[in-house]
């Protein structure tokens, strides 16, 4: 590893199972946005700044540099057209025997096998292009890692085997990982056997080969330290929150059903479905409020996630499907986007974020935000009214956003917060991670508090006035 005062050559970014895509998310946007702003940091200082992989033998160089949309609809063989119309068509209908088979035989554990069914044969195609995009990007040459090099892992260090990292360890590099959270530890009913003890796995053995650790929150940064400490280790670490950068006015094409939706201003829920997200407390609760004569509805916007059939069930079964529960899967960002504009509030009902993307995404369009009282979203938000605990707390929480003068003052207070976007962030963490390792900040937020921008220009409405005067007058 580098000594105090030995020169630093290079920044090795790992981009394992990263596949090249024109608008990537989750995960594959924060490695991006770190070789994209973080390049030119390291550049001035002297440094080169690297994508690699991990392969069999080591890792080898990669390029991740953009890729256009054009790319990805580029020619594509004949063999392959007629390839991929035959998979669609056997995953069409492979689907829609699962739905039939479920509907004939409504079992539980017969509906759950058939939705598990039912998602595998709508990522087929998917999952073909996924394989296709990697191909036509093939690793480069071998790396020879040694001292003087830093082998920064900001994605899925989790998937990939803990050996690769001590390898290069070995060899004199510094290995330093970016943790976005360590649920799966922390909440392993929440995550499938045997991914979840793989992960803890690997996080535990990273211990004894990670000399730094940045952390998207605080209470990631706490987790991590307790799961250390267990195991009689105290890692040297800090808090490296997630950039966000508000996107411009999307356009897309909002399906018909969405459209007829939005026109009531419905509660909105935004992310994967899967058990930690809070869905079956949020269903639940709206139900109570719906029988008792509540009107407006909820919209459900996220793909299918892991142990996701549960909640599946739920919704489908659910006697306010499609008159005041809704659920999308698959809208592009202009649809979303027009989603958060027209909604009344975004729902956050998540027991627990490693950060809380949405959070930032309803605010920068000026949506209000009703959240789960955890410690992610008052690291994001800060302190407030707007945050519930439970399902009778959620009950009081939703009665009460109906009033026009609470909703305003939610709004307004929201729409003053100030975030990083994500040159700021990553030209912090580079700039940190060029120095020697001892020198780095522990337990601390490594960004500075002076580089934050307001997450979106208070835009208020005649109404939303009229309503602030009222609060005013009320203070």
């Amino acid at each position: 590893m580098r000594a105090s005062g030995e020169r630093l050559r290079r920044i090795i970014v790992d981009c394992s199972h990263i596949a090249p895509h024109p608008a990537p998310t989750g995960i594959p946007r924060v490695v991006m946005n770190y070789v994209e702003h973080g390049t030119p940091v390291a550049a001035r200082a002297g440094v080169e700044v690297l994508c690699a992989e991990a392969g069999p033998d080591g890792f080898h160089l990669r390029d991740l540099g953009p890729i256009a949309a054009a790319e990805v609809r580029a020619r594509k063989p004949i063999g392959l057209k007629l390839k991929l119309e035959a998979a669609r068509y056997g995953a069409r209908l492979l689907a829609a025997l699962a739905r039939l088979a479920a509907a004939l035989v409504p079992a539980r554990g017969v509906r759950r096998a058939m939705a598990q069914l039912e998602a595998f044969s709508l990522d087929m195609v998917p999952a073909m292009q996924r394989r296709r995009a990697v191909r036509r990007s093939p690793p480069g040459r071998r790396l020879e890692l040694g001292r003087g090099d830093i082998l920064f892992c900001p994605g899925y260090w989790h998937d990939t085997e803990t050996s690769a990292y001590a390898r290069a360890r070995a060899a004199g590099a510094e290995v330093v990982f970016l943790v976005h959270d360590i649920l799966p530890v922390t909440m392993p009913a929440h995550y499938v056997y045997p991914w979840r003890q793989e992960f803890e796995a690997r996080l535990s053995a990273s211990l004894d080969v990670v000399s730094h650790y940045y952390c998207i929150s605080g209470e990631t940064l706490r987790s991590l330290k307790a799961h250390a400490a267990w195991q009689g280790h105290s890692p040297r670490a800090s808090i490296a929150y997630n950039g966000f950068d508000p996107e411009p006015p999307a356009h897309g094409e909002v399906p018909a059903a969405l459209d007829a939706v939005l026109a009531e201003a419905p509660w909105l829920m935004v992310g994967t479905l899967e058990p930690k997200k809070g869905h079956e407390d949020a269903i639940a609760v709206f139900s109570h409020l719906w029988r008792a004569g509540y009107a407006r509805p909820l919209v459900l916007i996220g793909r299918r996630g892991w142990m996701s059939e549960p909640i599946r069930d739920i919704i489908q079964t659910s006697p306010w499907l499609g008159t005041r529960l809704f659920w999308f899967d698959g809208l592009d960002d202009g649809a979303v986007a027009t989603a958060y504009r027209k909604a009344h509030a975004l729902l956050f009902a998540s027991e627990a974020e490693g950060f809380g993307l949405p959070l930032l995404e309803a605010v920068s369009h000026g949506v209000p935000v009703l959240t789960r009282d955890i410690a992610v979203a008052r690291e994001v938000l800060g302190e407030g009214d707007f945050y519930f605990k439970g399902r009778a707390g959620l009950v009081a929480a939703l009665t009460e956003m109906e009033s026009p003068v609470r909703r305003a003052a939610v709004r307004e207070r929201q729409a003053r917060m100030v975030w990083w976007d994500w040159a700021s962030v990553a030209e912090a963490v580079v700039t940190d991670l060029m120095r020697a390792p001892d020198a780095r900040g522990v337990g601390e937020v490594v960004l500075d508090p002076s580089r934050r921008r307001p997450v979106v220009q208070a835009r208020k409405s005649g109404t939303d006035v009229e309503m602030l005067k009222k609060v005013a007058s009320i203070g």
